[in-house]
């Protein structure tokens, strides 16, 4: 009796064990997220403390630190636009098309990792409706699995790495959606959730999603993460001009007329209630006559951002063959990059360091578009923000409003890209990356296209507004 009885409680210890060991695997997945969340920051820090010191960095901006490309692109509206590549805020780049061995080994540790979690999760799913208790045999196995992932993740944010913050982001996107769902689908278990229906399988089926995810599309290296954004940047473009070439399609708003009935009520000629005008007109989608200027000339402008950001992907590619494939550019011109200036380490790193910039550049200009976009939408607001003199009745006074903000900002970021790319000049002996012929032209063609929507939807607003006060 008593062998019985100890074995039922060696039995019922060894459960209560396994079903601690599910709860610990949790929580140790859930310090793994957080770590990986916070990978970004830490760099950061890293990267400070040798660039930066206490004593100084609260007196002004940071010095542009030693072996980095410094790319004046100021304006008038904008002073803030004299940029260079901050390691404490952009991960410098190191590499383009060539990805060096130790980043090619955080990718097989990327899949490897999701291989073997997507076959564990199988396993730990149908154990696990048998018994949990048989099914947290696993939990270890998909903890190391999500520890081989922040492993590769840890290697790519290494301030040494060289990978760009396109490279950083995806990966670091990946590896969380997979700690996540597994996460998540230990919960299940142990709340007991995963034996209703078929959620167990539903969250299984999502860790599989996430896994090949990384197994079959995420890029890899620098070149075609900071590319596959760039296409994203376009798309959104794309978008932003069909959704409100929609709207423009539609017509202005028709004039009203209004008159008074015998309760003295106003009402709109062909609507016999309030809710029919708010429901047809006064809310609806249509610009009124004098918004559609300015609706077509900031969708012009959103057109140059499209632009300017196709030919930064054809400058980039420029520039990546200049310092990885010197053989060919051409030694026409003294003074460009070619295949014996190439060879020199510094070089190199003030090549990269111009790409960063432009890519960091064509990331405002992405952002600015979702900005300006949402600014668009019909009514227009063209209030004015009250400024020092008052006047509301200057010939500026269309800066002052929020979609004249929004055009001066992204403005000045198409500009900045546009010059870094007429004049790509690094280091303090002006070298200069060669650029193909047809870049040349696209950029100038894109220059004086971004001024005149510029004019066009400055002259748009300011007549409006004009409108307004009369």
């Amino acid at each position: 009796m008593t062998t019985g009885k100890n074995k039922k409680s060696s039995k019922g210890n060894q459960k209560a064990k396994q079903r601690n060991l599910n709860n610990e695997t949790i929580l140790s997945l859930k310090r793994l997220t957080v770590a990986i969340q916070e990978l970004d920051h830490r760099r950061q820090q890293q990267q400070q403390q040798g660039t930066t010191s206490p004593s100084s960095s609260q007196k002004s901006p940071p010095a542009p630190p030693a072996n980095t490309c410094t790319i004046t692109t100021t304006t008038d509206n904008n002073p803030a636009l004299i940029s260079f590549i901050d390691p404490t805020t952009v991960p410098l780049l190191r590499h383009w098309r060539n990805i060096p061995a130790d980043i090619m080994g955080a990718y097989q540790m990327l899949h490897d990792g999701a291989q073997l979690i997507k076959t564990i999760s199988t396993k730990y799913t149908l154990m696990g409706k048998i018994s949990i208790e048989d099914g947290s045999q696993f939990a270890t196995e998909l903890r190391q699995g999500c520890e081989l992932l922040s492993t590769a993740a840890f290697l790519v944010h290494n301030p040494n790495s060289g990978c760009a913050r396109s490279t950083r982001r995806l990966v670091k996107q990946r590896c969380l959606a997979v700690v996540q769902s597994v996460t998540t689908l230990m919960e299940s278990f142990v709340s007991s959730r995963a034996l209703e229906g078929n959620v167990g399988a539903q969250l299984t089926g999502a860790v599989w999603h996430t896994c090949e995810e990384i197994m079959e599309k995420t890029p890899k290296g620098n070149r075609a993460c900071m590319m596959k954004e760039l296409f994203t940047w376009v798309k959104e473009c794309n978008e932003t001009m069909e959704e409100f070439e929609e709207l423009i399609g539609l017509g202005p708003l028709e004039e009203t007329v209004v008159g008074e009935e015998d309760n003295d009520e106003a009402v709109v000629e062909g609507y016999s209630k309030w809710d029919d005008f708010c429901e047809k007109l006064g809310t609806g989608e249509h610009y009124a006559k004098d918004e559609m200027p300015i609706v077509k000339a900031c969708l012009a402008l959103i057109k140059c951002s499209r632009g300017i950001i196709g030919l930064s992907l054809k400058a980039l590619e420029c520039a990546g063959s200049a310092v990885e494939c010197p053989g060919g550019a051409s030694d026409e011109n003294e003074g460009k990059v070619n295949r014996d200036s190439v060879t020199d380490s510094s070089h190199h790193l003030l090549i990269f360091q111009w790409m960063g910039n432009l890519h960091e550049t064509c990331r405002m200009i992405g952002e600015g578009v979702t900005n300006l976009g949402c600014a668009l939408y019909p009514p227009l607001n063209l209030s004015l923000v009250n400024d020092s003199n008052g006047d509301d009745n200057d010939d500026e006074s269309w800066t002052r409003t929020e979609i004249g903000k929004q055009v001066i900002i992204q403005r000045d970021w198409l500009l900045s890209a546009a010059r870094v790319i007429d004049k790509p000049v690094i280091g303090s002996d002006n070298t200069e990356i060669e650029m193909t012929a047809e870049v040349r032209d696209m950029c100038s063609k894109l220059s004086t296209a971004i001024k005149k929507r510029v004019s066009e939807a400055e002259h748009a607003i300011q007549q409006a507004i004009d409108e307004q006060c009369r």
